[in-house]
């Protein structure tokens, strides 16, 4: 064997001390394995093979893809795989590519097993270090494909529906169609926009399925407006919708987005900051402010930032014994709230998207605008800033967690232990490849439109394609994907922005059949009722916003409710709709934060290894006092502006 795989890995692996004897099993041991050389895209091992071996990577760099082809793992020099289907004596779980030329020492599996014979020790504890891998690549597999899925998750939800409650429920919306079909007359002027608006609020808010209450509710209006029958009219209405150029636009950008999100996670993105954070984070200040960094350079989604800035700072924070609920706080808090800040984000081209219907000017700009009136995300950053440094006063839970682990217990609260393998990174990149596609995603989205229209124009579709481009080159150069993983990983990004793009699609449909039922001509008629209450009206649409979040778990539901109605009331009564827009984005993110259950706080478990539970107890009692400061700043807001 040569020398340049590191013997430290094979020591480790079998137990092999540093000595004389230890030298010599070392010399016994490679003697046995076997050189085996591998080309670009040749599988040195397959899922559901029987195992010949394991395998220790001598140079090159090698992919772990699932059953899906879905890319598990990335693996450089000197680490070893393999081992679980040799120990356990069961079928490959995975496949192992090369990604360029590698080369890799195989020990056959009869050879690993006398070896270990000799080491009875080592084997029971290598076993269960083998189950923990394994338990832990599949749980972070499930954690990363919940945080694009989590907009359709609750609790409520989780169990089927008995037969009788089924039956009920859809025997009562059938009656609702039929009465509707009858009762309601054709082109009517009364302000029949109510009945499906009515159906929306009601049945999201019974189910928690915002989906199926988009479509419920979208049935009804187009059976209203169309008068062609359920499923005709409601497929005339998706395919006005879906025809739309703006909702053509924003569909494009999305799956784009969620493409370039994946192929940076792919690269080995999520760890990319670990060794930034190891050199320079030297207390428990500087790991803080660390991962504020590392949120506020990847902020393009809201997923990305927190799992890159947890994983970077895993193992210093494990070393200055910070505590679990500590890190859960601001992993909790800031992720959102960065990405509400840049247009250019997943959040933030969904908003904008959403805006198209309501608002006749440039979204993006309108966008931009309602930035300084999203005050919940404006107060929560300097509030993180002063946790970050040490000046945010601790409320009763941060304090318990903080005397546990000073009294010598453990970093993380009981209920935690199934989130504890989340805590170390299995897939390494470079700050580089994370970096320079964000900054040319910026750069090209404000540059070409602008420079080709002679004004100052933000065209992300045609930032985000300029960006596919340049990271095609880049990941490919190094050798980090094939061209043919690479479009695997941007279709795999399109599939992981599926659900938001329904979301979206059946949002917009809804909204345009309200708009076609004479919505807004009734908030024109109605305007005087406003009259005395129109300065308050932002902190009512911000508190009521809040609750509705809390009920339905999703800011993305809300806006998807909200929206079309704040906008089209702010138009009528004369609003600023830039405050309006502001009052709704941020009561999304708080009543997030408010919440009982999101999917993002299941995430901030699975990133920093500690229970939701505890980091929720910890996080509801500032975010109710920022949502209260926010109010307060709305109310006054709606006099002055």
């Amino acid at each position: 064997m040569t020398e340049k795989i590191n013997s430290k890995y094979i020591r480790d692996f079998f137990g092999i001390e540093e000595s004389p004897e230890g030298d010599k099993e070392l010399e016994t041991i490679t003697e046995k394995m076997i050189k085996v050389k591998y080309e670009n895209g040749e599988d040195i091992c397959t899922i559901d093979d029987d195992p010949d071996g394991m395998f220790f990577l001598e140079s090159g760099t090698a992919v772990v893809l699932g059953r899906d082809g879905e890319q598990l793992n990335i693996m450089h020099e000197g680490q070893y795989f393999g081992e679980y289907a040799v120990l356990a004596g069961q079928k490959r779980l995975s496949t192992v590519r090369s990604l360029g030329k590698t080369i890799c020492y195989r020990l056959n599996t009869d050879d690993v097993m006398k070896i270990l014979q000799q080491h009875p020790n080592v084997y029971g504890e290598l076993m269960k270090r083998v189950y923990g891998q394994v338990s832990r690549k599949h749980s972070q597999v499930l954690a990363l494909s919940r945080m694009r899925k989590g907009i359709l998750q609750y609790p409520s939800n989780m169990a089927p529906m008995s037969k009788k409650h089924m039956a009920v429920q859809y025997g009562i919306l059938a009656l609702i169609y039929i009465l509707t079909a009858i009762f309601i007359p054709e082109d009517t002027k009364a302000p029949v926009f109510a009945f499906p608006l009515l159906l929306m609020l009601v049945y999201v808010l019974v189910t928690k399925r915002t989906i199926e209450s988009l479509i419920v509710s979208g049935m009804l209006g187009a059976l209203i407006l169309y008068r062609t029958g359920l499923s005709a009219s409601y497929t005339e209405a998706l395919i006005d919708t879906m025809s739309d150029r703006d909702n053509v636009f924003t569909v494009l950008v999305m799956a784009l987005m969620g493409s370039v999100v994946t192929l940076i996670e792919s690269s080995g993105g999520v760890t990319a900051f670990k060794k930034f954070a190891e050199k320079h984070a030297k207390s428990e200040k500087d790991i803080m402010l660390t991962s504020f960094g590392i949120m506020s350079m990847t902020l393009i989604d809201d997923g990305l930032n927190m799992l890159c800035a947890s994983s970077a700072t895993a193992g210093v924070a494990k070393e200055k014994k910070i505590a679990r609920e500590k890190l859960g706080l601001i992993y909790s808090m800031l992720p959102t709230v960065l990405s509400s800040f840049f247009p250019l984000s997943l959040w933030g081209i969904f908003v904008i998207g959403t805006l198209n219907l309501s608002v006749k000017e440039n979204t993006v700009l309108m966008f931009c605008r309602s930035i300084p009136f999203n005050f919940f995300s404006l107060i929560t950053v300097p509030a993180m800033l002063l946790l970050c440094t040490g000046h945010l006063p601790r409320n009763r839970y941060l304090k318990r967690a903080e005397e546990r682990v000073k009294g010598g217990g453990t970093l993380w609260p009981s209920g935690s232990e199934k989130y504890l393998s989340m805590t170390e990174p299995e897939t390494w990149g470079k700050m580089i490849n994370v970096m320079l596609p964000i900054a040319v995603l910026a750069v090209t989205s404000l540059l070409i439109g602008s420079i080709y229209s002679g004004g100052f124009i933000v065209d992300s579709a045609v930032g985000l394609i300029a960006t596919l481009i340049f990271m095609f080159i880049q990941y490919c150069a190094q050798g980090l994907t094939s061209p043919e993983q690479f479009v695997e990983h941007m279709i795999t990004g399109i599939a992981n922005s599926a659900l938001p793009i329904i979301l979206y699609l059946l949002t917009m449909c809804f909204s345009s059949l309200l708009e076609s039922l004479y919505l807004n001509s009734y908030f024109e008629d109605v305007i005087e009722v406003f009259d005395g209450v129109v300065p308050i009206l932002p902190a009512m649409i911000f508190l009521i916003c809040v609750v509705l979040t809390v009920a339905l778990g999703s800011s993305w539901s809300m806006y998807a409710v909200a929206f079309p109605i704040v906008l089209k009331l702010a138009v009528s009564v004369g609003i600023n709709p830039a405050l309006c827009i502001g009052a709704v984005t941020g009561a999304g993110i708080a009543g997030e934060k408010n919440c009982i259950f999101t999917a993002e706080a299941l995430d901030v478990g699975t990133a920093i290894g500690c229970n939701p539970e505890a980091v929720r107890k910890v996080r509801v009692s500032y975010s109710l006092v920022l949502t209260a400061i926010s109010a307060g700043m709305y109310l006054i807001a709606g006099y002055i502006f």
